[in-house]
């Protein structure tokens, strides 16, 4: 025979399923008795069920302790409309409860219970989140934008409304009616690096373009977005901010004009310091050499100041620098080399580092390796914990000699040099070349 499985009277199949849930339950009959009690809700109410089946609910929480949570059960024991109501924990203070109260048939209500603190801590910080970030986004004018890639469809926030010059909720939704309002000669260019953003699976992008406002003003704005892939990796939504630069890029216009007024003064400054000095010296019968020699130094200083202007005085391109002051002396056969990481000069530092390239590249030419056809030139540099080693070596030129007398060149470079870079100079006048080493102070 088979033994047979016993079967669960329909009551005891209710508790069953009752207690296998994971929330408070106990259900009411019409005289507010408890007639069910899960053993969630022993957990909860610290009480067994057999003590607590068949008292009335007041017993065990007090009409006073909850007045509305009784005038809920009472209404929905009237009327059979289910309710809900969001608490604090009177039992468990600091807990937030979730209370559902609903009719059973014509026998009473069930009342289920829901601890939702970790849900409404989450729900609040959220909020607080959405309010810090509505300031924000006020307070620096920054638009918001959501494009939806495969359909076109894009949302703006009224901030970004706002920047365009158009009336809260008066834009159109659609890509299209954002291109439109880019200046046509920016247009392309912005497309072109979306395109290229997107063929090279970049995750962001930055932007700059010109807009024509609704009220016809021409504004600069700026901004950055991220796209958002699908599992597949396809980009289907690009997300991102834009400002108004357009105060800036005036700022930089002018800054711009400022510099270039500058170093246009600079030069004709210099041409009239080297008009003065031609008729000095010849009219005070100084050699040749002596003027070539200050008209070649006037000439590094303003190669130095050509590069600055290039990157608007902020800093020189050590390389740029190098350069520049050598490339008078040499005929580009690779007779002179630069070797170094790409590295940014102060304005002081590259002016003085121009005016020393000169110097040497001036010797190299007149008494060094440059004066013969098999003689070269290594200029190498490196940077690290604040400071720049460079090194000048010439090898191949005819025997060198340690000079008697320092000359003007020589002192200009261990003196002046080293005062104005923070640092030190070397000159080594070895026999198969000289090594000139420089240390100065980046900052």
């Amino acid at each position: 025979m088979t033994k047979s499985t016993p079967t669960l009277d329909p009551d005891e199949r209710l508790i069953a399923v009752l207690d296998s849930v994971s929330d408070v339950f106990y259900a009411l009959d019409r005289s507010f008795r408890i007639i069910l009690f899960n053993r969630r809700a022993e957990e909860f109410f610290g009480r067994p069920r057999d003590q607590i089946l068949g008292q009335v609910v007041w017993n065990l929480y007090p009409v006073e302790q909850g007045p509305v949570f009784a005038q809920m059960i009472r209404d929905t024991m009237g009327d059979g409309v289910p309710r809900t109501l969001n608490a604090g924990s009177i039992l468990q203070p600091g807990r937030s409860l979730e209370v559902r109260i609903a009719p059973i048939g014509n026998e009473g209500v069930g009342v289920s219970i829901n601890d939702v603190t970790e849900r409404a801590r989450a729900e609040r910080e959220l909020r607080r989140s959405e309010r810090r970030l509505n300031l924000a986004v006020g307070a620096n004018r920054i638009g918001i934008f959501d494009w939806h890639i495969p359909s076109g469809s894009t949302v703006w926030s009224p901030e970004m409304e706002d920047i365009f010059g158009l009336r809260r909720g008066g834009f159109e939704g659609r890509a299209e009616d954002f291109r439109r309002r880019l200046m046509p000669e920016d247009l392309s260019r912005f497309e072109a690096e979306i395109d290229e953003a997107l063929a090279t699976g970049a995750e962001h992008v930055t932007f700059e373009f010109r807009i024509l406002r609704a009220d016809g003003a021409i504004r600069w704005l700026g901004g950055a977005a991220q796209f958002v892939r699908s599992e597949d990796g396809r980009p289907v939504r690009m997300v991102g901010t834009n400002v108004d630069i357009t105060d800036r890029k005036v700022a930089e216009a002018h800054q711009r004009l400022l510099i270039n007024e500058l170093n246009h003064r600079v030069k004709n400054t210099l041409a009239i310091v080297q008009g003065i000095a031609w008729q000095s010296f010849r009219m005070g019968g100084v050699p040749a050499e002596v003027r070539h020699a200050f008209e070649g130094r006037l000439a590094a200083l303003s190669a130095a100041h050509n590069v600055l202007t290039r990157q608007s005085w902020e800093a020189g391109a050590i390389a740029h620098i190098i350069e520049e002051a050598t490339a008078p002396h040499h005929a580009g056969d690779g007779r002179l080399t630069l070797s170094g990481p790409g590295l940014d000069l102060e304005p002081k530092t590259a002016v003085a580092l121009g005016l020393a390239m000169h110097e040497l590249a001036t010797n190299a030419v007149k008494h060094g390796a440059l004066s013969e056809r098999d003689g070269r030139v290594q200029i190498t540099w490196t940077a690290g914990e604040g400071v720049l080693r460079l090194t000048w070596r010439e090898s191949g030129g005819p025997p060198v000699r340690v000079p008697a007398v320092r000359g003007f060149g020589t002192r200009l470079l261990e003196q002046g040099l080293a005062a104005d870079l923070g640092g030190r100079v070397n000159l080594d006048f070895r026999a198969d070349g000289l090594v000139c080493t420089v240390e100065a102070a980046l900052t």
